[in-house]
């Protein structure tokens, strides 16, 4: 039971001390790619902890049940960790449920007013008709990218492949799956424990920070940094523009479509 113990102990230390080292200072701005890896690697060790004490747990109540005077104590904490894990499921379970409603929600009010979709060999090209600039990834198993009307006209060619190349990095880099993974274990956890939310906000900038890098080597810097000032423009968000000084800050940036995936032009 000692060694369940560590495990459990190790988890929560873990969860307490790894955002604190890692949202310190600003290199995660600049190896965003790194910091994401940091950050999941941290997660998957702290979800391998706490199912370490888990199965600790089980394996030595049951070789302690063969001992009378400690079956007792055994039986009762196996069954507390079931207990533990059991409710542990049905909160993710009823967790997962509203982000994924949500999620069908946004894509229904767009799917209505869809006016072409094409076949790009590694996700379909959806066109719709919108006033608002939007460009999305939709993951999936046929995944998509759905591009409105104002997006298109806001943009040049080479800016809206520059826009194009950063949602095929979100597709190829299943960046989806990992803001499920931390929305999901943010609603999970509970709120004095502030691992979750920092895992889920770390998570959320560092996937827009890498697609910005692939998309610059990809299209060029110049390219995807006039698109996000134009973004930022027509949303009035001010994390546009961060995005776009960062970009013109990186060394070595190339030519528009240098590099860039014969899907994304269009």
């Amino acid at each position: 039971m000692l060694l369940a113990l560590g495990f459990l102990v190790g988890a929560v230390a873990l969860a307490l001390a790894a955002p604190s080292l890692l949202a310190g200072g600003r290199w995660q701005v600049f190896r965003p790619r790194l910091a994401l890896g940091l950050w999941f690697s941290a997660f998957g060790v702290g979800v391998a902890m706490a199912g370490a004490a888990f199965v600790t747990s089980i394996l030595a109540a049951i070789a302690a049940a063969t001992e009378p005077s400690h079956s007792l104590v055994a039986t009762v904490t196996a069954w507390t960790g079931v207990l533990v894990v059991a409710a542990a499921i049905g909160l993710a379970s009823g967790a997962s449920e509203p982000l994924v409603d949500s999620y069908r929600r946004s894509l229904r009010r767009l799917n209505p007013v869809a006016t072409s979709r094409q076949d790009r060999s590694s996700f379909t090209l959806v066109r719709f008709e919108s006033e608002h600039p939007v460009a999305v990834a939709v993951p999936g198993r046929r995944p998509e990218i759905l591009v409105s009307s104002a997006m298109e006209e806001a943009l040049s060619t080479a800016q809206l492949w520059a826009v194009l190349a950063h949602e095929n990095a979100h597709l190829r880099g299943r960046h989806g799956l990992l803001v499920r993974l931390a929305e999901l274990n943010a609603a999970c956890l509970p709120r004095f424990i502030p691992a979750g939310r920092d895992l889920r906000k770390a998570t959320i900038i560092l996937v827009e920070l890498v697609a910005d890098d692939v998309a610059a080597r990809q299209a060029g810097a110049a390219q995807l940094a006039v698109a996000l000032e134009r973004l930022a423009e027509a949303s009035g968000e001010a994390g546009f523009l961060v995005r776009a000084e960062r970009l013109r800050a990186l060394p070595g940036s190339q030519p528009a479509g240098v590099g860039l995936p014969a899907p994304v032009q269009i």
